[in-house]
């Protein structure tokens, strides 16, 4: 597995030369935008694979420069690169996305849900549904699922009935109601029934070095970002996962907390196997399409 963040900022092109000079001395090789017609601002991308040798402390270290000594704004966004031997071992995948598109997000219409507070220091609140979801199923249109408010996943008629047929595990449905002028389609909420058991005390997680007013020491919810998830093969042993299941932990989009879906490796070979996705492995693969499901694996530890 490889661990990358990227840093970018926009520049003056008279900077380059600077620039590439002072991430040389770190082992990087800086990719300059051309200058454009009408402007001397460009926009940089810096990818750094976190190592022994560039650590997150390093990494700090050159944020710092860049904002104190080049006077530019940095912005982050971490990402992981699997390998082959990831995705084979892993029992369970996390469920990022069902497709490389806007169209696969949709909105709960009405206000179905109460909020509870996790952490009175930060403010971070949780929702609790208090009634079925209400959205626009005709947007469902061929998709198999669609997300619904970063929480929730809503499965159409044609993939509720293959569930059954595969003897998919772990979850109940719930039938969502239709809001909108066009006709409704028949579609469930997931209801995951199974609990993961807590992640692996050698998990890593990630702290945005240019957002440290957004972290909570407190909670240690809020602004940290997990690694990929680590299981220890005993705790998994004691307690068998299911086809669908849902983390324990509580994790942040940076708005509230919530918990995330996992599949098993049965039911995503099932996916693939069928065509309902390719075999897609990262977010910025150039085969990353609009009905691609992306999932990331876990890690098992002894």
């Amino acid at each position: 597995m490889e661990t990358r963040v990227i840093v970018d900022f926009y520049a003056d092109y008279y900077l380059k030369n600077k620039l590439e000079e002072f991430f040389y001395k770190y082992g990087i090789q800086l990719t300059f935008p051309e200058k454009r017609k009408h402007s001397s601002e460009v926009y940089v991308e810096v990818p750094i694979n976190l190592n022994e040798r560039l650590t997150v402390d390093t990494l700090a270290r050159i944020i710092s420069t860049l904002e104190s000594e080049f006077n530019l704004s940095c912005g982050e966004a971490l990402s992981f690169k699997f390998d082959d031997e990831d995705f084979k071992q892993s029992p369970f995948f996390e469920l990022r996305s069902t497709g490389n598109s806007p169209k696969v997000f949709l909105e709960h219409k009405k206000d179905g849900v109460e909020w509870i507070t996790l952490c009175k220091y930060c403010g971070l609140q949780a929702k609790v549904q208090t009634s079925a979801l209400v959205i626009d199923t005709s947007k469902i249109r061929d998709r198999y699922m669609v997300n619904v408010g970063v929480d929730y996943w809503v499965v159409s008629e044609k993939m509720a009935l293959l569930m059954e047929k595969w003897d998919i595990t772990g979850y109940k449905l719930q039938e969502v109601i239709h809001s909108g002028k066009k006709t409704a389609q028949t579609a469930f909420q997931i209801l995951p029934t199974n609990i993961l058991p807590s992640w692996s005390s050698v998990m890593k997680h990630y702290y945005f070095i240019t957002e440290t007013d957004d972290q909570c020491s407190i909670c240690n919810i809020r602004g940290r970002i997990d690694y990929p998830y680590h299981y220890n093969k005993t705790d998994i042993e004691k307690n068998p996962i299911k086809d669908i299941n849902i983390l324990q932990e509580w994790k942040s989009n940076g708005q509230w907390a919530y918990h995330s879906i996992f599949f098993s490796k049965r039911f995503r070979d099932l996916l693939i196997d069928n065509g309902i996705t390719r075999d897609v492995r990262n977010m910025y693969d150039n085969n990353y399409k609009s009905k691609d499901w992306l999932f990331d694996p876990v890690i098992i530890v002894d």
